[in-house]
């Protein structure tokens, strides 16, 4: 995996006043404040997109571009130094979306992440305040949005795959359009979105084969925003409870992303886990006995086979201890954290923690043929 874009451990250090959290940036309504100018350049932006989305005349994408880069830079100006806001952190994540694609998106993802883990209590806008709760689970919502597109999707859509045969990039979208067109039962209607400018299904896949490294980077880009916008979906779920933000939309766009690029690059290796130190001391020692100078030096290093569910579980502890010794901004360790602690609940507590309603739990049961106490 790539690195990422935003030095994350920077932006989620405690700041000197707040508890860490710092101030609220809302109440300071003179123009070349924070918030305001945050505020104007990301509303500025949004408009400039409407423009071009509409064939306005008069649009300017470089300056909506601008805009977005100036969203970025005082996001993470506000979050350094001044206040730990979710409202500003969603709206960073969009202008990093825009600017640094999917690399941005997980970065964007591991600061909320951040923010739920460290500053729910203290962070801003504050619980008690104007909005409540809603302050914050407005702005995160409406990255992925809940019964429309949120304000990323057009952004992921339009992530580049690979390159076509005449040098244009082939999005998630034009991708998702000629696969549609291709199983139509209607040859008229096929025939007509065809003319409309669809490419034509089977010669976009070989074009796509034509680029393969390219569609590779593409879905490994996706599966890193896929695991850090699941560990942010957690976190929210966590700290939201029931009125956690829906987060489905940019899951959905990632997942068919992996799902092209697994098509046309297959699926990624999965790198074999370090040796803990207990295997590495027995390959040395099984080296060391008579009769094992010929062995391959590999042996040591290979992974213990996995016995028990124990086994499984102190095996996976071992990988998040790694995860987070070498990628501390990476969202993977507090992933398998959370399986380590559930795969050690029993079974009531699991059930009682992934399905809080007592009436659909009892269903369940029930279906399972599991007698369930009244």
């Amino acid at each position: 995996m790539g690195e990422g874009v935003l030095d994350i451990e920077a932006l989620l250090a405690p700041l000197p006043s707040g508890e860490g959290a710092g101030e609220d940036i809302r109440p300071d309504y003179s123009p070349n404040s924070v918030y305001q100018r945050i505020r104007t350049q990301r509303n500025d932006a949004r408009a400039g997109e409407r423009a071009i989305d509409g064939a306005d005349p008069d649009a300017n994408p470089a300056a909506v571009t601008a805009a977005w880069r100036e969203v970025k830079k005082i996001g993470i100006e506000c979050l350094g130094t001044k206040s730990k806001d979710f409202e500003v952190a969603a709206w960073m994540t969009e202008a990093l979306v825009r600017l640094d694609g999917l690399r941005g998106l997980a970065d964007g993802a591991s600061v909320i992440t951040g923010l739920c883990t460290q500053y729910w209590q203290n962070g801003h806008p504050a619980l008690d305040g104007e909005d409540g709760i809603e302050g914050r689970s407005a702005p995160i919502g409406g990255l992925s949005g809940e019964g429309a597109d949120g304000t990323l999707m057009a952004a992921i859509r339009s992530y580049p795959l690979f390159h076509r045969g005449d040098g244009g990039a082939c999005d998630l979208f034009t991708w998702q359009r000629a696969e549609e067109t291709a199983a139509l039962a209607d040859a008229a209607r096929k025939e007509q979105r065809l003319k409309s400018g669809v490419p034509d299904f089977d010669a976009l896949q070989n074009e796509a084969r034509a680029d393969v490294a390219t569609v590779r980077a593409a879905g490994d880009a996706a599966r890193a925003a896929a695991a850090a916008w699941s560990a942010m979906d957690a976190a929210l779920t966590t700290v939201f409870g029931a009125d956690a933000p829906s987060t489905r939309r940019v899951s959905e766009a990632l997942a068919a992303i992996i799902e092209v690029s697994t098509k046309i690059a297959g699926a990624p290796s999965a790198p074999a886990p370090e040796p803990s130190a207990e295997a590495a001391a027995e390959g040395e020692a099984a080296a060391a006995a008579p009769g094992a100078p010929g062995a391959p030096a590999a042996a040591a290093g290979a992974p213990r086979a996995l016995r028990t569910r124990d086994d499984a579980i102190r095996q996976l502890e071992e990988i998040a201890n790694f995860f987070r010794k070498t990628e501390p901004h990476s969202p993977l360790a507090f992933t398998l954290d959370d399986a380590v602690r559930r795969a050690r609940l029993p079974l009531p507590e699991l059930l009682e923690e992934i399905l809080p309603d007592a009436g659909v739990r009892k269903i369940m049961l029930t279906s399972l043929g599991i007698r369930v106490p009244e």
